[in-house]
């Protein structure tokens, strides 16, 4: 009787793993795209002249961490966004931190970037939950009279929080009608390199953590 129990207690067990491990494999990758979505992200276009910088931003999350007292009081911000702002008052807000606390270099060179908008929020659904975030674009855009790139610093409002970034260096060419075009990605310039708060990450997308305001985000384009 005893063994006959056992052996009924051991099916069990493996029905209900059989009937669990599908759920899991079904549930986990939503899991994790939803945080990956949550993330603010950005990309930063490295063109002869000229960087374009985008970032997309949960400005309704942003303006809460604005607005917490303990984030300021540990100098994860520098000022507290009042509460009670109108929406032009907001903006003005956003675009003065944006404008003080955003900074690239280019060849140990800090350019000047300058804020040219900000998009109206897009309502987005992430998996399928109720909750909804809002994220606006952010564009910013710079000149540089530099021949060759060979190190772009960024770093973004600590803020912000984390933020996904890529860093793209576009390769123009012509296509005549009905011929093949062949584009070589081997190195011209060595070494791919992306480092956010002394995190390394080989390819061209890397996730900057928030970093005090001495520390900053280097990529080393090819």
């Amino acid at each position: 009787m005893k063994n006959n129990l056992m052996t009924i207690k051991k099916t069990a067990t493996k029905v209900l793993s059989l009937l669990i491990a599908p759920l899991l494999f079904a549930v986990l990758p939503n899991i994790a795209n939803a945080h990956a979505l949550k993330e603010n992200s950005a990309r930063v276009t490295l063109r002869d002249g000229q960087i374009e910088v985008r970032v997309w931003v949960d400005m309704g999350r942003w303006q809460t961490q604005l607005q917490d007292n303990q984030a300021w009081l540990l100098g994860d911000i520098q000022q507290i966004m009042p509460a009670g702002l109108t929406t032009k008052e907001t903006k003005v807000f956003f675009e003065k931190v944006i404008n003080e606390e955003t900074s690239l270099t280019l060849n140990n060179q800090r350019l000047p970037l300058k804020l040219l908008t900000i998009s109206h929020a897009k309502a987005s659904q992430l998996t399928s939950t109720a909750e909804h975030h809002t994220y606006s674009e952010i564009l910013l855009s710079t000149k540089h009279t530099m021949p060759v790139a060979k190190q772009l610093n960024i770093r973004f409002p600590k803020s912000l929080g984390a933020v996904h970034a890529s860093f793209v260096k576009p390769k123009y060419q012509m296509v005549a009608a009905g011929n093949t075009a062949q584009v070589s990605f081997l190195a011209t310039e060595k070494n791919t390199q992306l480092a956010a708060h002394h995190h390394q990450n080989p390819t061209n997308l890397t996730k900057l953590e928030p970093s005090k305001k001495d520390k900053h985000a280097s990529a080393h384009t090819h």
